[in-house]
């Protein structure tokens, strides 16, 4: 995981929401005073949440990354855009 940390700190940026979400789903749960399983339902059921945002949000890094790579060999290579009349 140390090879992709900052990519994972780029996309835990997109998921700024879901983590509020998250804490506010942890106090919730803390407030019910749960215990031994139904704690662990719910904590679970938390993560998978939180972790479909961090899956969408990945995507929609992958998506912007995409965008950027196009802009960047245009503006490298001007010439790849124009077709030529053949």
């Amino acid at each position: 995981m140390d090879g992709f940390g900052a990519t994972y700190d780029l996309v835990t940026q997109l998921t700024q929401k879901s983590e509020l979400e998250r804490f506010q789903r942890d106090r919730r749960i803390q407030a019910k005073r749960l215990a031994g399983i139904e704690l662990q339902r719910e904590q679970i059921a938390r993560d998978v949440e939180n972790v479909r945002a961090v899956e969408s949000a990945a995507r929609e890094f992958q998506g912007l990354m995409d965008e950027v790579i196009g802009k960047l060999k245009a503006f490298t290579d001007p010439g790849a855009g124009k077709k030529t009349a053949a």
